[in-house]
């Protein structure tokens, strides 16, 4: 809890300026996303009135294998609250994240962080990121971040991560 705690404190005091960065993102199968950061805020067209979970992973990260069932669990239980995107962020480009994407049965989105843009920098930025996977990045329904955590989350928690966040 004080990690969460510690991690939801650093994303909403690091930047000193409040100011809204605009940045796009591209999934791997083409779809665009605009982007609005602010100090405490990540808003992504589309997603209004949803939870996020903004993932970052590696193809051949086994934490990240671990919690995917979880992902794909809660993605399936909660199409309508709950939006999860991941990041591949081991630099492998498009047709291997699809590969691995169909070979694992994924039903959410990923990206590849080659089109990204800003969008994982700004993130890392925030939130002291320093590249250990996974690493999830939470976002309420109104597009505030709830926490920031490295490590895998249990099924459990992300549930009630989603129906607690749905509310606000």
């Amino acid at each position: 809890m004080k990690t969460l705690l510690f991690s939801l404190f650093s994303v909403l005091t690091l930047s000193q300026n409040i100011h809204a960065d605009n940045m796009e993102m591209t999934d791997t199968d083409g779809k665009h996303y605009n982007v609005i950061g602010t100090q405490s805020d990540i808003k992504i067209e589309g997603m209004e009135g949803k939870v996020v979970f903004l993932e970052f992973f590696g193809l051949d990260c086994p934490a990240c294998k671990k919690e995917m069932p979880h992902l794909i669990n809660l993605q399936k239980k909660y199409p309508n609250k709950l939006k999860i995107m991941a990041i591949e962020v081991q630099k492998h480009d498009i047709d291997p994240i699809n590969s691995f994407k169909k070979q694992h049965a994924i039903n959410y989105t990923t990206f590849s962080n080659y089109d990204m843009g800003y969008v994982v920098r700004f993130i890392a930025d925030k939130s002291s990121w320093k590249g250990a996977i996974p690493f999830i990045v939470a976002i309420d329904s109104k597009g505030k971040v709830r926490f920031t955590k490295t490590g895998i989350i249990s099924e459990e928690q992300l549930e009630e991560y989603v129906e607690t966040f749905s509310k606000k």
